[in-house]
Protein backbone atom coordinates (compact mmCIF):
# COMPACT_ATOMS: atom_id res chain seq x y z
CA UNK A 1 0.00 0.00 0.00
CA UNK A 2 1.35 3.31 -1.08
CA UNK A 3 2.50 6.03 1.67
CA UNK A 4 0.12 8.63 2.38
CA UNK A 5 3.82 10.88 2.01
CA UNK A 6 6.69 9.77 0.85
CA UNK A 7 9.16 12.65 -0.17
CA UNK A 8 13.00 13.87 0.70
CA UNK A 9 13.31 17.03 1.98
CA UNK A 10 15.88 19.42 3.83
CA UNK A 11 15.02 19.60 8.39
CA UNK A 12 16.21 21.78 10.82
CA UNK A 13 15.07 22.62 14.20
CA UNK A 14 11.99 25.10 14.61
CA UNK A 15 11.99 27.42 17.05
CA UNK A 16 15.70 26.57 18.27
CA UNK A 17 18.35 29.47 19.84
CA UNK A 18 20.85 27.18 18.55
CA UNK A 19 21.76 28.28 15.14
CA UNK A 20 23.71 25.02 14.21
CA UNK A 21 21.00 23.03 11.80
CA UNK A 22 18.36 25.37 12.91
CA UNK A 23 16.92 27.32 9.74
CA UNK A 24 16.70 25.99 6.17
CA UNK A 25 20.14 27.24 5.10
CA UNK A 26 21.92 25.17 7.13
CA UNK A 27 19.37 22.16 7.63
CA UNK A 28 20.28 18.28 7.08
CA UNK A 29 18.90 16.16 4.03
CA UNK A 30 16.46 13.05 4.91
CA UNK A 31 13.40 11.28 3.91
CA UNK A 32 10.44 11.52 5.40
CA UNK A 33 7.60 8.97 5.11
CA UNK A 34 3.87 8.73 6.46
CA UNK A 35 2.02 5.35 6.30
CA UNK A 36 -1.46 5.25 5.60
CA UNK A 37 -2.24 4.63 8.94
CA UNK A 38 -0.27 7.44 9.88
CA UNK A 39 3.12 6.06 11.41
CA UNK A 40 5.38 9.16 10.92
CA UNK A 41 9.38 8.19 10.05
CA UNK A 42 12.31 10.67 9.59
CA UNK A 43 15.64 9.15 8.18
CA UNK A 44 18.02 11.96 8.28
CA UNK A 45 21.59 11.89 6.01
CA UNK A 46 23.32 13.33 9.62
CA UNK A 47 22.97 14.80 12.67
CA UNK A 48 20.75 17.54 13.04
CA UNK A 49 23.36 19.14 16.41
CA UNK A 50 26.75 18.61 17.06
CA UNK A 51 27.11 16.57 19.92
CA UNK A 52 28.48 13.89 21.87
CA UNK A 53 26.36 10.77 20.93
CA UNK A 54 27.35 9.18 24.01
CA UNK A 55 24.71 10.21 26.38
CA UNK A 56 21.83 9.30 23.33
CA UNK A 57 22.90 5.26 23.60
CA UNK A 58 22.14 5.04 27.27
CA UNK A 59 19.38 2.65 27.37
CA UNK A 60 18.18 3.46 31.13
CA UNK A 61 16.73 6.71 29.67
CA UNK A 62 13.83 7.99 28.04
CA UNK A 63 14.68 8.50 24.01
CA UNK A 64 11.34 10.73 23.84
CA UNK A 65 12.43 14.13 23.02
CA UNK A 66 10.83 17.32 25.20
CA UNK A 67 7.63 18.22 23.72
CA UNK A 68 9.24 22.29 22.95
CA UNK A 69 11.45 20.41 20.35
CA UNK A 70 10.36 20.41 17.19
CA UNK A 71 11.57 19.49 13.27
CA UNK A 72 10.38 21.79 10.55
CA UNK A 73 11.35 20.51 7.18
CA UNK A 74 10.63 21.24 3.50
CA UNK A 75 10.14 18.60 1.09
CA UNK A 76 11.11 18.17 -2.94
CA UNK A 77 8.27 17.90 -5.28
CA UNK A 78 5.11 18.11 -3.07
CA UNK A 79 1.83 20.16 -2.87
CA UNK A 80 2.38 21.16 0.74
CA UNK A 81 6.44 21.12 1.01
CA UNK A 82 6.31 22.60 4.50
CA UNK A 83 6.29 20.13 7.49
CA UNK A 84 6.45 20.19 11.22
CA UNK A 85 6.81 16.91 13.16
CA UNK A 86 5.66 16.92 16.72
CA UNK A 87 6.26 15.01 20.08
CA UNK A 88 9.70 13.04 18.66
CA UNK A 89 11.42 9.87 19.69
CA UNK A 90 14.27 9.58 18.64
CA UNK A 91 15.53 6.34 17.18
CA UNK A 92 18.85 5.44 15.66
CA UNK A 93 21.90 4.02 17.92
CA UNK A 94 24.30 5.62 16.08
CA UNK A 95 27.85 4.84 17.42
CA UNK A 96 30.43 7.75 17.92
CA UNK A 97 32.72 6.06 15.16
CA UNK A 98 29.77 5.94 12.71
CA UNK A 99 31.28 8.30 9.73
CA UNK A 100 28.65 9.96 8.94
CA UNK A 101 26.44 9.78 12.25
CA UNK A 102 22.93 9.56 10.81
CA UNK A 103 19.84 10.08 12.80
CA UNK A 104 16.34 8.99 12.63
CA UNK A 105 13.16 9.76 14.44
CA UNK A 106 9.26 8.97 14.71
CA UNK A 107 7.06 11.36 15.32
CA UNK A 108 3.46 11.23 16.88
CA UNK A 109 2.00 14.46 14.55
CA UNK A 110 2.98 16.25 11.79
CA UNK A 111 1.25 19.26 10.50
CA UNK A 112 1.97 20.00 6.36
CA UNK A 113 1.19 23.31 4.37
CA UNK A 114 1.97 25.32 1.11
CA UNK A 115 3.63 28.22 3.26
CA UNK A 116 6.70 28.26 5.74
CA UNK A 117 6.04 27.98 9.49
CA UNK A 118 6.25 31.69 11.20
CA UNK A 119 8.38 31.99 14.00
CA UNK A 120 5.29 32.53 16.24
CA UNK A 121 3.42 30.05 14.97
CA UNK A 122 1.57 28.47 18.03
CA UNK A 123 -0.42 25.02 18.80
CA UNK A 124 -3.06 26.71 21.26
CA UNK A 125 -4.48 29.17 18.82
CA UNK A 126 -6.49 27.18 15.82
CA UNK A 127 -10.00 28.28 14.92
CA UNK A 128 -11.39 25.89 12.73
CA UNK A 129 -11.33 22.12 12.09
CA UNK A 130 -12.40 21.37 7.88
CA UNK A 131 -12.54 17.78 7.16
CA UNK A 132 -12.48 16.51 2.81
CA UNK A 133 -15.80 14.17 2.97
CA UNK A 134 -14.86 12.56 0.00
CA UNK A 135 -16.02 9.21 -0.37
CA UNK A 136 -19.34 10.53 1.28
CA UNK A 137 -21.09 10.90 -1.43
CA UNK A 138 -23.51 8.59 -1.78
CA UNK A 139 -24.48 9.12 2.26
CA UNK A 140 -24.78 12.81 1.29
CA UNK A 141 -26.67 13.00 -2.33
CA UNK A 142 -25.48 16.78 -2.49
CA UNK A 143 -24.70 16.35 -6.17
CA UNK A 144 -25.21 19.61 -7.38
CA UNK A 145 -23.13 20.16 -11.38
CA UNK A 146 -26.17 20.03 -13.59
CA UNK A 147 -25.35 19.46 -17.50
CA UNK A 148 -27.88 20.24 -19.82
CA UNK A 149 -28.16 18.68 -23.71
CA UNK A 150 -25.69 19.81 -26.30
CA UNK A 151 -27.49 22.29 -29.33
CA UNK A 152 -25.56 23.91 -31.97
CA UNK A 153 -24.41 27.12 -32.30
CA UNK A 154 -23.34 28.69 -35.47
CA UNK A 155 -19.82 26.71 -36.46
CA UNK A 156 -20.05 25.60 -32.50
CA UNK A 157 -21.55 23.38 -30.43
CA UNK A 158 -22.78 24.77 -27.07
CA UNK A 159 -23.96 22.71 -23.80
CA UNK A 160 -24.81 24.78 -20.36
CA UNK A 161 -23.20 23.35 -17.08
CA UNK A 162 -24.68 24.93 -14.16
CA UNK A 163 -24.15 24.34 -10.38
CA UNK A 164 -25.23 25.33 -6.75
CA UNK A 165 -23.38 25.87 -3.80
CA UNK A 166 -24.72 23.84 -1.12
CA UNK A 167 -24.16 25.41 2.68
CA UNK A 168 -26.12 23.90 5.88
CA UNK A 169 -24.79 25.81 9.14
CA UNK A 170 -26.07 24.27 12.27
CA UNK A 171 -25.03 26.14 16.25
CA UNK A 172 -24.15 23.79 18.66
CA UNK A 173 -23.12 25.37 22.37
CA UNK A 174 -19.40 24.97 21.63
CA UNK A 175 -19.35 25.26 17.95
CA UNK A 176 -21.03 26.11 14.56
CA UNK A 177 -20.82 23.32 12.19
CA UNK A 178 -20.97 23.77 8.53
CA UNK A 179 -21.76 21.15 5.79
CA UNK A 180 -21.02 22.77 2.33
CA UNK A 181 -19.86 21.69 -1.11
CA UNK A 182 -17.07 23.68 -3.15
CA UNK A 183 -16.95 23.81 -7.04
CA UNK A 184 -13.08 23.33 -8.31
CA UNK A 185 -12.09 23.29 -11.80
CA UNK A 186 -13.71 26.37 -13.39
CA UNK A 187 -11.87 29.00 -15.37
CA UNK A 188 -11.14 31.78 -13.94
CA UNK A 189 -13.19 34.92 -15.32
CA UNK A 190 -10.01 36.52 -16.99
CA UNK A 191 -8.99 33.29 -18.61
CA UNK A 192 -12.49 31.83 -19.64
CA UNK A 193 -12.85 33.77 -23.11
CA UNK A 194 -10.00 31.87 -24.66
CA UNK A 195 -9.92 28.59 -26.28
CA UNK A 196 -9.04 25.96 -23.99
CA UNK A 197 -8.44 22.13 -24.92
CA UNK A 198 -9.18 20.09 -21.34
CA UNK A 199 -11.90 21.84 -18.45
CA UNK A 200 -12.58 19.82 -15.16
CA UNK A 201 -15.06 20.34 -13.04
CA UNK A 202 -15.46 18.86 -10.08
CA UNK A 203 -17.25 19.16 -6.74
CA UNK A 204 -15.78 18.09 -3.06
CA UNK A 205 -17.79 18.45 0.17
CA UNK A 206 -16.69 19.57 3.36
CA UNK A 207 -17.37 19.50 7.41
CA UNK A 208 -16.16 22.75 9.04
CA UNK A 209 -16.18 22.63 12.70
CA UNK A 210 -15.51 26.09 13.87
CA UNK A 211 -14.77 26.56 17.94
CA UNK A 212 -16.96 29.66 19.31
CA UNK A 213 -13.11 29.85 21.13
CA UNK A 214 -9.36 29.68 19.90
CA UNK A 215 -8.64 25.88 20.40
CA UNK A 216 -5.38 23.74 21.11
CA UNK A 217 -4.29 21.44 18.52
CA UNK A 218 -5.25 18.20 20.85
CA UNK A 219 -8.96 19.41 21.29
CA UNK A 220 -9.47 19.51 17.26
CA UNK A 221 -8.29 16.13 17.26
CA UNK A 222 -10.65 14.97 20.25
CA UNK A 223 -13.15 16.80 17.38
CA UNK A 224 -11.98 15.14 14.42
CA UNK A 225 -12.12 11.58 16.23
CA UNK A 226 -15.60 12.35 17.40
CA UNK A 227 -17.04 13.33 13.81
CA UNK A 228 -15.23 10.27 12.32
CA UNK A 229 -17.20 8.03 15.45
CA UNK A 230 -20.61 9.78 14.90
CA UNK A 231 -20.52 9.49 11.05
CA UNK A 232 -19.67 6.03 11.35
CA UNK A 233 -22.74 5.98 13.62
CA UNK A 234 -24.81 7.30 11.26
CA UNK A 235 -24.08 5.00 7.85
CA UNK A 236 -24.16 1.42 10.34
CA UNK A 237 -20.12 1.12 9.19
CA UNK A 238 -16.82 2.53 9.94
CA UNK A 239 -15.53 4.96 7.30
CA UNK A 240 -12.18 6.19 7.97
CA UNK A 241 -11.79 10.11 6.96
CA UNK A 242 -9.34 11.85 5.21
CA UNK A 243 -6.31 13.54 7.09
CA UNK A 244 -8.21 17.01 8.51
CA UNK A 245 -7.00 20.64 8.04
CA UNK A 246 -6.65 22.72 10.90
CA UNK A 247 -6.86 26.44 10.35
CA UNK A 248 -5.16 29.18 11.94
CA UNK A 249 -5.01 32.80 10.84
CA UNK A 250 -1.50 34.60 10.38
CA UNK A 251 -0.51 38.02 9.61
CA UNK A 252 -4.64 38.01 8.76
CA UNK A 253 -4.04 35.62 6.02
CA UNK A 254 -6.26 32.01 6.87
CA UNK A 255 -3.84 29.20 6.41
CA UNK A 256 -4.91 25.45 6.28
CA UNK A 257 -2.28 22.57 7.82
CA UNK A 258 -2.82 19.17 7.08
CA UNK A 259 -2.75 16.93 9.74
CA UNK A 260 -1.06 13.84 10.37
CA UNK A 261 -1.25 11.00 13.16
CA UNK A 262 -1.40 7.42 13.61
CA UNK A 263 -4.82 6.06 12.99
CA UNK A 264 -6.13 3.57 10.83
CA UNK A 265 -5.86 3.32 6.70
CA UNK A 266 -7.93 5.90 4.96
CA UNK A 267 -11.32 4.80 3.85
CA UNK A 268 -12.53 3.17 0.58
CA UNK A 269 -15.76 5.38 -1.23
CA UNK A 270 -18.59 4.29 -0.40
CA UNK A 271 -20.95 1.94 -1.70
CA UNK A 272 -24.71 2.30 -2.80
CA UNK A 273 -26.67 4.26 -0.39
CA UNK A 274 -29.41 1.57 -0.15
CA UNK A 275 -26.68 -0.02 2.21
CA UNK A 276 -26.42 2.33 4.34
CA UNK A 277 -28.83 3.18 7.57
CA UNK A 278 -29.27 6.93 6.80
CA UNK A 279 -28.87 9.28 4.30
CA UNK A 280 -27.40 13.19 4.92
CA UNK A 281 -30.55 14.75 3.12
CA UNK A 282 -32.95 12.54 5.76
CA UNK A 283 -31.16 14.33 8.41
CA UNK A 284 -30.14 17.47 7.54
CA UNK A 285 -32.70 19.63 9.62
CA UNK A 286 -31.35 17.31 12.63
CA UNK A 287 -27.83 17.09 11.74
CA UNK A 288 -26.83 19.62 14.56
CA UNK A 289 -28.96 18.40 17.33
CA UNK A 290 -27.74 15.00 16.68
CA UNK A 291 -23.61 15.86 16.51
CA UNK A 292 -24.53 17.44 20.18
CA UNK A 293 -26.44 14.67 21.51
CA UNK A 294 -23.64 12.40 20.54
CA UNK A 295 -20.91 14.42 21.72
CA UNK A 296 -23.31 14.40 25.20
CA UNK A 297 -23.74 10.43 25.39
CA UNK A 298 -20.12 10.14 23.83
CA UNK A 299 -19.42 11.93 27.60
CA UNK A 300 -21.75 9.91 29.60
CA UNK A 301 -22.06 6.63 28.17
CA UNK A 302 -18.11 6.33 27.32
CA UNK A 303 -17.56 2.81 27.89
CA UNK A 304 -20.25 1.93 26.02
CA UNK A 305 -20.03 3.92 22.96
CA UNK A 306 -15.87 2.98 22.93
CA UNK A 307 -17.09 -0.42 23.05
CA UNK A 308 -19.42 -0.75 19.80
CA UNK A 309 -17.34 1.86 17.79
CA UNK A 310 -14.53 -0.23 18.46
CA UNK A 311 -16.15 -2.68 17.02
CA UNK A 312 -17.09 -0.94 13.66
CA UNK A 313 -13.20 0.54 13.44
CA UNK A 314 -11.84 -2.83 13.98
CA UNK A 315 -13.90 -5.70 13.50
CA UNK A 316 -13.11 -8.78 15.62
CA UNK A 317 -11.79 -11.95 13.85
CA UNK A 318 -13.25 -14.23 16.52
CA UNK A 319 -17.22 -14.25 17.39
CA UNK A 320 -16.96 -14.74 20.97
CA UNK A 321 -14.70 -10.76 21.16
CA UNK A 322 -17.04 -9.71 19.03
CA UNK A 323 -20.22 -10.98 20.99
CA UNK A 324 -18.79 -10.49 24.54
CA UNK A 325 -17.92 -6.99 23.72
CA UNK A 326 -20.90 -6.19 22.54
CA UNK A 327 -23.25 -7.74 25.69
CA UNK A 328 -20.44 -5.35 27.51
CA UNK A 329 -21.67 -2.51 25.77
CA UNK A 330 -25.40 -3.05 26.30
CA UNK A 331 -24.48 -3.25 29.78
CA UNK A 332 -22.26 -0.46 30.24
CA UNK A 333 -25.12 1.44 28.77
CA UNK A 334 -27.50 0.39 30.82
CA UNK A 335 -25.29 0.97 33.91
CA UNK A 336 -25.09 4.25 32.84
CA UNK A 337 -28.45 5.19 32.68
CA UNK A 338 -28.84 3.63 36.44
CA UNK A 339 -26.37 6.69 37.72
CA UNK A 340 -28.46 9.24 39.09
CA UNK A 341 -32.13 7.50 38.23
CA UNK A 342 -34.29 6.38 40.94
CA UNK A 343 -34.43 2.86 41.43
CA UNK A 344 -37.37 0.11 40.11
CA UNK A 345 -39.65 -1.15 42.33
CA UNK A 346 -37.94 -4.52 41.64
CA UNK A 347 -34.88 -3.18 42.48
CA UNK A 348 -35.99 -1.80 45.94
CA UNK A 349 -37.59 -5.06 46.92
CA UNK A 350 -34.34 -7.22 45.97
CA UNK A 351 -32.59 -4.75 47.91
CA UNK A 352 -35.33 -5.21 50.77
CA UNK A 353 -35.01 -8.86 51.13
CA UNK A 354 -31.30 -8.89 51.13
CA UNK A 355 -31.32 -6.42 54.08
CA UNK A 356 -34.01 -8.72 55.74
CA UNK A 357 -31.22 -11.55 55.26
CA UNK A 358 -28.37 -9.65 56.03
CA UNK A 359 -30.81 -8.57 59.68
CA UNK A 360 -30.20 -12.17 60.91
CA UNK A 361 -26.41 -11.86 61.54
CA UNK A 362 -26.94 -9.02 63.45
CA UNK A 363 -25.69 -10.46 67.27
CA UNK A 364 -21.83 -9.90 67.58
CA UNK A 365 -20.78 -13.25 67.37
CA UNK A 366 -22.20 -13.11 63.79
CA UNK A 367 -20.26 -10.10 62.59
CA UNK A 368 -17.99 -11.47 60.85
CA UNK A 369 -20.12 -13.98 58.88
CA UNK A 370 -22.42 -10.95 57.93
CA UNK A 371 -19.31 -9.18 56.67
CA UNK A 372 -18.61 -11.84 54.62
CA UNK A 373 -21.95 -11.92 53.48
CA UNK A 374 -22.62 -8.41 52.80
CA UNK A 375 -19.04 -8.22 50.19
CA UNK A 376 -20.95 -11.60 48.60
CA UNK A 377 -24.54 -10.12 48.19
CA UNK A 378 -23.16 -6.39 47.46
CA UNK A 379 -24.64 -6.64 44.11
CA UNK A 380 -26.99 -9.02 44.29
CA UNK A 381 -30.02 -6.76 44.40
CA UNK A 382 -29.09 -5.39 40.88
CA UNK A 383 -30.57 -6.26 37.21
CA UNK A 384 -29.48 -9.31 36.04
CA UNK A 385 -27.86 -9.51 32.61
CA UNK A 386 -30.70 -10.62 31.16
CA UNK A 387 -32.70 -8.15 32.72
CA UNK A 388 -30.64 -5.41 31.62
CA UNK A 389 -30.29 -6.57 27.68
CA UNK A 390 -34.40 -6.57 27.71
CA UNK A 391 -34.79 -3.15 29.39
CA UNK A 392 -31.83 -2.10 26.87
CA UNK A 393 -33.56 -3.68 23.37
CA UNK A 394 -37.41 -3.02 25.11
CA UNK A 395 -36.79 0.96 24.25
CA UNK A 396 -36.33 0.84 20.72
CA UNK A 397 -39.07 1.87 18.32
CA UNK A 398 -39.64 -1.23 16.93
CA UNK A 399 -42.08 -3.79 18.56
CA UNK A 400 -40.64 -7.34 19.37
CA UNK A 401 -42.77 -9.66 20.61
CA UNK A 402 -42.02 -10.27 24.72
CA UNK A 403 -41.63 -13.85 24.43
CA UNK A 404 -38.92 -13.58 21.73
CA UNK A 405 -36.99 -10.75 23.27
CA UNK A 406 -36.64 -12.25 26.53
CA UNK A 407 -35.80 -15.57 24.69
CA UNK A 408 -32.98 -13.70 23.06
CA UNK A 409 -31.96 -12.59 26.14
CA UNK A 410 -31.84 -15.20 28.28
CA UNK A 411 -29.66 -16.69 25.77
CA UNK A 412 -27.05 -13.79 25.49
CA UNK A 413 -26.98 -14.22 29.02
CA UNK A 414 -26.04 -17.70 29.71
CA UNK A 415 -23.45 -17.33 26.31
CA UNK A 416 -21.62 -14.63 27.77
CA UNK A 417 -21.37 -16.21 30.96
CA UNK A 418 -20.01 -19.62 29.86
CA UNK A 419 -17.59 -17.63 28.01
CA UNK A 420 -16.88 -15.79 31.01
CA UNK A 421 -17.00 -18.24 34.10
CA UNK A 422 -16.45 -21.42 31.82
CA UNK A 423 -13.84 -20.80 29.45
CA UNK A 424 -16.41 -20.85 26.44
CA UNK A 425 -18.43 -23.93 25.57
CA UNK A 426 -20.11 -25.90 28.62
CA UNK A 427 -18.44 -29.71 28.76
CA UNK A 428 -19.89 -31.42 26.31
CA UNK A 429 -21.49 -29.58 23.86
CA UNK A 430 -19.45 -29.47 20.55
CA UNK A 431 -16.96 -26.20 20.15
CA UNK A 432 -18.30 -25.66 16.37
CA UNK A 433 -21.92 -25.28 17.65
CA UNK A 434 -21.02 -23.43 20.55
CA UNK A 435 -19.47 -21.03 18.06
CA UNK A 436 -22.22 -20.78 15.56
CA UNK A 437 -24.39 -19.76 18.05
CA UNK A 438 -22.34 -17.04 19.38
CA UNK A 439 -21.67 -15.77 15.84
CA UNK A 440 -25.44 -15.77 15.14
CA UNK A 441 -26.12 -13.73 18.65
CA UNK A 442 -23.55 -11.46 17.94
CA UNK A 443 -24.53 -10.09 14.26
CA UNK A 444 -28.05 -9.88 15.85
CA UNK A 445 -26.67 -7.72 18.81
CA UNK A 446 -25.07 -5.48 16.33
CA UNK A 447 -28.10 -4.60 14.63
CA UNK A 448 -30.20 -3.99 17.44
CA UNK A 449 -27.64 -2.67 19.67
CA UNK A 450 -26.80 0.08 16.73
CA UNK A 451 -30.65 0.85 16.38
CA UNK A 452 -30.30 1.21 19.82
CA UNK A 453 -27.66 4.20 19.46
CA UNK A 454 -29.09 5.94 16.95
CA UNK A 455 -32.26 5.90 19.00
CA UNK A 456 -30.20 7.38 22.28
CA UNK A 457 -29.23 10.20 20.02
CA UNK A 458 -32.17 11.33 18.50
CA UNK A 459 -32.41 9.71 15.26
CA UNK A 460 -36.65 9.93 14.46
CA UNK A 461 -38.21 6.20 15.28
CA UNK A 462 -39.51 6.44 11.81
CA UNK A 463 -35.94 6.18 10.19
CA UNK A 464 -35.00 3.40 12.81
CA UNK A 465 -37.81 1.44 11.79
CA UNK A 466 -37.64 1.99 8.11
CA UNK A 467 -33.81 0.96 8.10
CA UNK A 468 -34.10 -2.30 10.16
CA UNK A 469 -37.43 -3.49 8.58
CA UNK A 470 -38.14 -2.30 5.10
CA UNK A 471 -34.92 -1.23 4.05
CA UNK A 472 -32.16 -3.16 1.11
CA UNK A 473 -29.79 -3.66 4.27
CA UNK A 474 -32.67 -4.68 6.55
CA UNK A 475 -33.67 -7.34 3.53
CA UNK A 476 -30.10 -8.37 2.77
CA UNK A 477 -28.70 -8.49 6.13
CA UNK A 478 -30.77 -7.52 9.57
CA UNK A 479 -34.10 -9.72 9.12
CA UNK A 480 -32.27 -12.71 8.30
CA UNK A 481 -29.54 -12.24 11.36
CA UNK A 482 -32.71 -11.78 13.80
CA UNK A 483 -34.67 -14.40 12.39
CA UNK A 484 -31.52 -16.70 13.23
CA UNK A 485 -31.68 -15.86 16.94
CA UNK A 486 -35.76 -16.34 17.13
CA UNK A 487 -36.60 -12.57 16.38
CA UNK A 488 -39.42 -12.46 13.56
CA UNK A 489 -40.09 -8.99 13.29
CA UNK A 490 -42.18 -9.74 10.06
CA UNK A 491 -44.83 -11.25 12.18
CA UNK A 492 -44.25 -8.08 15.18
CA UNK A 493 -46.10 -4.24 14.63
CA UNK A 494 -43.40 -1.87 13.73
CA UNK A 495 -44.77 1.69 15.11
CA UNK A 496 -45.73 3.70 12.25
Amino acid sequence: MANALDRRGIFWWFQATNKQTSSLETGIPGHLTISEEGHIRLQLDGPLWFEDPKPSLRWDSSRWLSDECKIAGQLIDEDKPYVLLLRLFRTDFSLAADKPIRQSYEADQCLATDTTFPQNFDLERFQALRIDLAGLEEWLQLDSIQVESEFPSGDRTEAKVSYKNHKFTYETPTASVIVENLILGMPLFFLSNGAMREINIHQTNWLIYRPKALSIMTHLDTAFVRMEEFIALLLGRYFRLDWPYFVCTNDNIESWYRFYSLRGARGEQLSWSIFLWTSFPSLQDVFGSLLVRWQEIAERHGASCRLYISSLRNPHSQPEHEFVNLVWAMESLHRSWQRGANESIETTQRRAKIEAVLDRFANSEDKKLRKWLEGKLKYAYEPSLEDRIVEVLSRLPIRIETDQLRSFAKQCAKRRNEISHEGGAPQGEDAEIFQAEIRKLAEALRHLFHAALLHEIGVGPEIIVTAVTHSTIATRDILPALEGVGINLWASDPLP
